[in-house]
């Protein structure tokens, strides 16, 4: 289901380009069958942690019970999240950190010159039977503090989706 557009100071802000969609990857061998993923977008793409000192009430956005404030950077960045999803399913996946200590993954992508890690989670989609998983993005922004990509630990994203939600027999 596609999302409303976002209204700030009488600009509408279109949120058609985050709207799901099936991304195939293809399996290193080439007598298995791609994997298909439903993508998901959270708001978190086009928001920013809100904060009632810097932020006006116009800015606010509630999703599933967390506030966000619209940011017109990160909005303006996923813009081009999914071609750059397109062409990342064809590379590599990389692991971080984050500031509680748990592991995420990423894409290691670039938006205006800046590092723009694409943080997501993969899972098998047991119960949708037109997918094999689910690729949800979690979040995305420019972070020009973001580590060359060599100083992290990084996998083939094609490994990843086949490891973690392998192709059904059937479709």
């Amino acid at each position: 289901m596609p999302r409303a557009p976002f209204s700030l100071g009488g600009v509408e802000y279109p949120l058609d380009h985050l709207r799901s969609f099936r991304l195939e990857v293809a399996h290193k061998d080439p007598l298995a069958g791609p994997a298909l993923l439903r993508v998901t977008y959270s708001c978190h793409v086009f928001s920013e942690g809100w904060d009632a000192e810097r932020h006006s009430p116009d800015h606010l956005i509630e999703e599933d019970g967390e506030q966000r404030a619209f940011c017109a950077v990160r909005y303006g960045c996923s813009i081009n999240l999914p071609a750059l999803l397109k062409y990342h399913c064809a590379g590599k996946a990389f692991k971080r950190r984050d500031r509680n200590g748990y592991w995420n993954n990423f894409f290691y992508a670039e938006a205006d010159g800046v590092p723009y890690p694409v943080f997501f989670s993969l899972t098998r989609a047991d119960k949708k039977a037109d997918v094999d998983g689910i690729l949800h993005i979690k979040s995305a922004y420019q972070d020009a503090d973001l580590m060359a990509k060599h100083r992290y630990e990084s996998v083939k994203f094609a490994r990843l989706v086949h490891l973690t939600c392998p192709p059904k027999a059937t479709k």
